[in-house]
């Protein structure tokens, strides 16, 4: 079960990467990488997480979670 959940963290941050590219064209190909791959992993443990939650609780994290992404992706830029 670990080994799929890891190829499926893999094939999304790829996604996530892929669509990353057609809009940070100048970021550096490691960080998109690195990026798209620690974000896929925050997403997985925040939703595993708040399917523990009632319905409210699992609202407010997920609301919480969305509210930290970043707005921009100057982070990228090292």
């Amino acid at each position: 079960m670990q080994k799929l959940d890891e190829e499926d963290g893999a094939y999304l941050a790829g996604l996530l990467g892929d669509a990353l590219r057609r809009i940070a064209s100048d970021a550096p190909a490691t960080a998109l990488a690195s990026f798209s791959q620690l974000i896929m992993t925050l997403i997985a443990a925040t939703v595993r997480h708040a399917i523990t939650q009632d319905a409210k609780e699992a609202a407010r994290m997920l609301t919480l979670f969305k509210r930290m992404l970043p707005k921009n992706l100057a982070a990228l830029e090292m």
